[in-house]
């Protein structure tokens, strides 16, 4: 398949996620799938389409399997992270595929966000707060990093990151407090 047609496909199944038609997605990237075997986009959706209607078992073995295809998109590395953590309780894999994300794109601030998130979840607060600063350095008005800086500096009882975490939040416009996916 070109690259022209490769887009084509992507921008109907992204159409069809965020509209939440995951059924709609699920037979879409199957057929996908079917047309062009080596396109790991397809799996990717295929993951989405299966994490979406909840078969998560199945959308892990989708996103493995396009990350056996191309193990270098930030995305299906992510996404891989995020049904491991939220909805299999696989919390160390879910670290190490967002780890692994984080070398692919070591620019993504969502990746450090979310890294932050997930390590703060299982107490390691000072990694936590690590993670969010870079989060932050790449966009100092990321919003959820500054959240997760604010709870990681107030489980190690820094006070004063604390304080400046809320100063810092309420001198981003109104705009920016929208959850970010």
């Amino acid at each position: 398949m070109n690259s022209s047609a490769d887009a084509d496909y992507a921008a109907r199944a992204r159409s069809l996620c965020e509209r939440g038609l995951w059924r709609d997605v699920l037979a879409f990237a199957q057929r996908w799938h079917e047309q062009d075997p080596a396109d790991y986009k397809a799996l990717y959706y295929l993951g989405l389409g299966f994490g979406g209607l909840g078969q998560f078992a199945q959308a892990e073995t989708a996103y493995r399997r396009s990350l056996a295809l191309h193990a270098a998109d930030f995305k299906v590395w992510n996404n891989l992270a995020g049904i491991l953590f939220e909805a299999m309780g696989r919390p160390g894999e879910a670290i190490a595929a967002l780890e692994q994300a984080l070398k692919v794109d070591p620019r993504n601030k969502l990746g450090w966000a979310n890294l932050a998130s997930m390590v703060g979840w299982l107490g390691r607060h000072q990694q936590s707060l690590e993670c969010a600063e870079r989060a932050l350095a790449l966009d100092p008005e990321m919003v959820e990093a500054h959240l997760r800086k604010a709870r990681a500096a107030q489980a190690l009882g820094k006070k004063e990151l604390v304080r400046e975490a809320c100063l810092q939040l309420g001198a981003i416009g109104a705009e920016k407090f929208q959850r970010v996916h």
